[in-house]
Parts: C-alpha cells; structure tokens; sequence
C-alpha cells in the first residue's frame, strides 16, 4: 500500500512496522497517539468519537503483525470526557474475543489495550516524548537513537502511529494495499483527513486524496 503514517512525519508505515518486529526485546508494544494538540485540528477526536472501533482494530492488526501483547492509547488530556465511551468499547470488543487472550480462537494472539491520558503537554505529541510520559516520567523528547522501534516503552521495540494511520490500516486490510496505492499520488498513497474551521460555511472534517489542492477542499 505505501501508506506513510499521518502524523506529519511521511514515514513509511510498513517499514515502521518491519523495523520493529526485527529488533531483539522480551516484547513489543503497539502505542496510538491521540495527542492531538495542533490550534485548529480535530480530526482525531472524531475518529475517536465515531470510529473507534476502526482505531482499535487498527491496532490489533499491528499487533498481529509485531506479535505484541500490549497496546496503549495516549489520548490528549483534554479529550478526557472520551474515556467513558472508549472503555465502554474495549469492553464490548474484549466480550466479541476481538481482544484479550487468543483473539478470535488463535492460539498465542494475546492482546489488550489500555487508555493513558495525559495532562496537556503540547510536546507529548512527539513520539518520544510521549513514551517517557506512558513511563511516568516528565515528557521530555529522546536523545536518537536509539529509535522507539528498537527501544521505546520500558525499553521494549515500539510502534507508535497516529490515530488515521490505525484507521487507514483497518481499510487497507479490508480492501488491499493494491487499491490504497492506486489513490492519491504515487508517493503519498490514499487518503487524507483535513479539519476545516473558521470562517466557512460548512467546517468539519473532509477526506481528500492526496494530489488534490487546498483551494478544490477549501471550495
């Protein structure tokens, strides 16, 4: 598919997610960051709000992947009146045997998640940053490397994606990476979600495939 993560960066997701199965530790971590600070963007919050179901189900395919047991959601402090309705879905999912242990009758397919809110540090956005939060510890960014996928929650091999990329992940499972790839442009496959306030008609959130131009969305 050649999905890049969403969160600004541009990395190579499937790279990302190889990086870290290779890299030696006595476990691997799936971490979401909802730490959705930047003035003027929401797109996240209504993922979360109305997908999260699709989140989740993002994650659990890069635990499948990473052959990790635990995942964890760092969701923006200010998003805290989410929590209620978060659990309430993990709950249902954990009922469906979509999580916790030997996921849907698989054997050793053993994962959870669990929701970590933080306390409105912009600089938590940053990946690092938010692991040395997860730990406790004041959310301060990492001296690189070593990277979060060789060394990142307790030390362990992590992942850390965004909440649209663990979207876009449940599509291309769904659909394949061949029709991801033939959205957007070659470089910068699929989709991308825009949040759109001020002075509009219409503000919101509006998913467009890359290539196409601020002034079509705009319009």
């Amino acid at each position: 598919s050649n999905l890049r993560g969403r969160g600004g960066a541009g990395f190579v997701t499937g790279l990302k997610w190889q990086l870290c199965r290779n890299a030696t530790g006595a476990e691997h971590v799936v971490v979401c960051n909802a730490d959705e600070g930047e003035p003027g963007t929401f797109k996240d919050r209504v993922l979360l709000s109305t997908f999260a179901d699709t989140v989740f189900e993002g994650m659990t395919i890069a635990a499948h992947a990473l052959g990790a047991r635990r995942g964890f959601v760092y969701l923006r402090g200010e998003y805290r009146y989410l929590l209620e309705a978060l659990h309430a879905v993990l709950e249902r999912r954990r009922s469906a045997k979509l999580l916790g242990a030997g996921i849907l009758g698989h054997a050793g397919f053993d994962f959870d998640i669990t929701i970590h809110v933080g306390a409105g540090a912009y600089v938590c956005g940053e990946e690092s940053a938010l692991i040395e939060s997860l730990e406790g510890k004041r959310g301060t960014p990492r001296i690189r490397p070593p990277f979060p996928v060789e060394s990142g929650y307790l030390g362990h091999p992590t992942v850390v994606n965004n909440v649209e990329t663990f979207c876009a992940v449940n599509h291309i499972a769904i659909q394949g990476g061949q029709w991801w790839a033939q959205i957007g442009t070659p470089k910068s496959t699929g989709t991308k979600i825009h949040s759109v306030s001020g002075d509009c008609a219409r503000p919101g959130i509006y998913e467009y495939p890359f290539g196409t131009h601020v002034g079509r969305i705009l319009e």
